[in-house]
Parts: C-alpha cells; structure tokens; sequence
C-alpha cells in the first residue's frame, strides 16, 4: 500500500547546517523544484476563449493536475508519472466517492553503456517510450531534465554515470569500446564541483557538509576579528616608522586649529 508524505518546505535557520550548504547543491535543489513536463494532461498554448454563452473573450484557466509521488516511487522509474487523487461518479445523481488512479507498474531490465551493467527495475509504459525516444536507456538518464525524472533511484543512477564519465572509470575490458563510450556521452559531463553535490539527499548533503567542516572548521568571528585588529596595528606601526607618522600628526594639529576657530571660546581677540 502506497503511504505519501506531505513533508513542508520551510526556510533553514541560519544557524543550521542547511544553511551553510554550498551554492552548487542549492542550485541542484532549486532544479528539483521547477515545473515538471506535463504528463497526464496536455497544456493548452491559447490563453483566451470563448465563451459559448456570452461570445465574450474570456482567460482559460491552465491548471496542472497534482501528483502525488509515493515511496514507492523513489525505488523505481516512473518516467514522470503519479498518483492522481480525484473522485469518481458513477450515476448522475448519486455522491461521487474519492479515488486514486496508479500508474501501471511493471518490472523490466534496462542495460547501460556507460556502467556495463543489466538492472532490473519497476518501471511504466511511457519509462519505455522515453527510453526509445532518447535512443537507450544511459540519454534518457542523463538527457533528461532533473525535475522530470522524479525518482531518488534515477538520480542515484545519474550520479554514478557522471563519475564514470569524469573519472573515466574502465567498465568495459575492450579499450576500443571504452573510448567509443566515452566520446558517445561525454557531452553530458559536468565539473566535478557540480558532480560531488548531485544526486544527495537533504541527509546525506549534511553530512557530507558536516565531514567537511570537521576537517576543517570555519575560523570563528571573535578570532576573525582578532587577527583584523593585529593586522591593523602593524600596519600602523609599519607607516609610522617609515615617517607616516609625522604627516598623521600634521593632519591632527591641522583639524584642531579647525576646532579652535569653530569654538568661540578657544580664543578672545584682544581690542
């Protein structure tokens, strides 16, 4: 049985290991959240009607279908597709009753150039037609938009593809075919700033994050500010013994005889 986790996006703490999260895994996280391709529903490009009572140009309303994504969802690919809640009527004047519509699950085995190896996963119809439409199974992972793969596992999958392509990891024992595989998908590389933070989960970015800071931690802000005002101090002393002091002294008796003019009690002139 299916169970779903309405789980709300809340702003980190400042304080927070989230918050120190690099800018390269925020950006993997703002990807996740954009508009996903339509999947059960075809978008209308018109943004007006018209209305079959009035004749009145009127907006047409483009709402996206909620999906609802499982568990069950991240241990398989689902090429996108969701749980849709909605209610059911079966006669015109009886109550309609609530209902889930499930994609059609189903296992199969998918090959990858890139990591050499057969998987057996659950996937649906359209994973199928996407794999065929992206010529195998390593474009579809790697080609596709992150937020429209929807599945921890395809993520999981991509990550380790881009490893392989950035280490140039040797799954193949022919090294003809190695080279042939690696010029097929090295136009799918990225740096390996992007690649060490892609894929994580909120969990495993902080701990990684963490490890990170344990070996080597942040130098705190009462030391930072300490080592300024040393900084500081010798470079005045430098200036003063290379003759900036006088000119500083100047400057000094220069604004007080300013002082001295703007007090009229400073000075009385003598009649």
């Amino acid at each position: 049985m299916f169970k779903f986790f309405n789980v709300k996006s809340l702003k980190p703490s400042p304080h927070s290991v989230q918050a120190r999260l690099p800018e390269v895994y925020q950006k993997y996280v703002q990807s996740l959240q954009l508009p996903p391709t339509p999947v059960h529903y075809i978008p209308n490009e018109n943004k007006y009607q018209l209305n079959s009572i009035t004749k009145e140009r009127v907006r047409r309303e483009d709402r996206a279908i909620p999906l609802k994504f499982p568990i069950e969802a991240d241990g398989g690919i689902w090429g996108g597709e969701g749980v849709i809640k909605g209610f059911i009527k079966e006669k015109k004047y009886r109550r309609r009753f609530p209902n889930y519509w499930v994609p059609k699950l189903k296992k199969s085995v998918v090959y990858s150039e890139i990591l050499n190896m057969y998987m057996e996963v659950t996937i649906t119809e359209r994973t199928l037609r996407l794999i065929d439409q992206y010529y195998g199974f390593d474009h579809y992972i790697l080609g596709s938009p992150v937020q429209d793969l929807k599945s921890q596992l395809a993520l999981s999958i991509r990550r380790k593809m881009l490893f392989a392509l950035i280490n140039e990891e040797k799954y193949h024992e022919d090294e003809a075919t190695h080279k042939e595989v690696f010029e097929k998908y090295k136009k799918y590389m990225i740096p390996r700033e992007e690649a060490e933070w892609f894929g994580l989960t909120e969990r495993q970015a902080v701990q990684k994050q963490r490890l990170l800071e344990e070996e080597s931690p942040p130098l705190p802000f009462k030391h930072a500010i300490r080592q300024r005002y040393i900084e500081e101090l010798k470079r005045k002393a430098e200036g003063k013994s290379s003759g900036e002091g006088d000119i500083e002294i100047a400057e000094e008796e220069e604004s007080k005889s300013w002082a001295s003019k703007l007090n009229p009690f400073s000075s009385r002139k003598k009649e």
